[in-house]
Parts: structure tokens; sequence; C-alpha cells
């Protein structure tokens, strides 16, 4: 078995009964845009009181803390945990509560993934989160998930307005009219 495949394998058995959905780079190599990369990101809503018991099922299907020093503060932060499979495989363990986190989830599809099926993020809302994100590289995969054809633009278009009164940004519509269209 692959190290990916393991930790998928070992993500479904520990986040069985929560809600939850993988996103970033693997979720973009499964939308049609290949992407290379050393780990797994996946979104996982659940309320600041539950993030006791999530962590025991992480840590009981193999996974353990990358930065164990910070996972006290990290979990009373409750935004992202850094953790490692026993197999080496990194995930990023967002705590999601946000609306758009909870649309995201009800937009995500069961994919099969090295083998194993798991709930992935719409091409619509990762090309969202890729330009929320907006490193150079997650905006190249905005681009590539744009030219697949699977992206709801007008969806996207109305998500990132939002975004952008929420946060009182104006550069997230901008940075989506921008992409390159084929």
């Amino acid at each position: 078995m692959s190290a990916l495949r393991d930790c998928l394998t070992a993500l479904v058995g520990g986040l069985a009964g929560y809600d939850w959905f993988v996103f970033g780079a693997q979720a973009v190599s499964i939308r049609g845009v290949p992407r290379t990369t050393q780990d797994v990101d996946v979104t996982c809503i659940v309320a600041h009181e539950q993030l006791d018991g999530l962590v025991a099922a992480m840590l009981q299907a193999g996974f353990a803390h990358r930065y164990p020093e910070l996972a006290a503060e990290l979990l009373e932060s409750g935004a992202v945990l850094p953790l490692i499979h026993n197999g080496g495989f990194e995930v990023d363990l967002v705590i999601g509560r946000s609306g758009l986190e909870m649309q995201a989830l009800s937009r995500a599809s069961a994919e099969e993934l090295a083998g194993v099926v798991v709930p992935v993020a719409s091409s619509t809302d990762l090309v969202v989160m890729k330009i929320l994100a907006g490193r150079r590289k997650d905006i190249e995969d905005a681009a590539g998930l744009l030219g697949s054809g699977d992206v709801d633009e007008a969806l996207a278009h109305n998500l990132l307005a939002q975004l952008d009164e929420a946060l009182g940004r104006s550069d997230l519509v901008e940075a989506f009219n921008a992409l390159p269209r084929r």
C-alpha cells in the first residue's frame, strides 16, 4: 500500500462520524489539474467542545502531532492541526466552523483518491479557496480548475464577492476575473 493510501484509509477511520472533505493539492489533482504534493489538506466541521474527541480519534487512527510542543496552543486556537500519519504522510486538519466551509461541505462529492473513497471539495469551491489563499501556485491551480470546465463561474464570483465584503477586501473578485478563460 502507498503512504498516501494508508494515510487516507486512516483519515476515513479517524474522521468517521464527523463531516469533512479533502481540499488543497490532492483535491485539485482529483478535479483534473495534476499536482504533486506530499500532504493532505482536510477540513473537518467540528465544534470547539468536540476537539478533544476528534484529536483522540485521530491519534487512535495512527496520527501524531507534527509539533507536539505546540499541540495544546494549536488546539486552543482551533484553526489548523498539523498532523503526521505513522506512514510519514503529513495532514493539515483545518477545523471548520464557518458558513463558507459548511457550503463547501454541502457541495463536496465522494471521489476515489489512491484507491480510497473520500469526500472532495468541488472545483468551484477549490477555485474560491485557491484565490483566497492567493499564492502564485494557488492562482495557477485556480486557473487550471477554471480551464477544466467544471467550475460554476457565477457561484465562484458570488462567493468571492461575499468574501471581499466580509473581509474588507477588494482583490478577490478582481483576481478571479483576471484568470485566463479557455
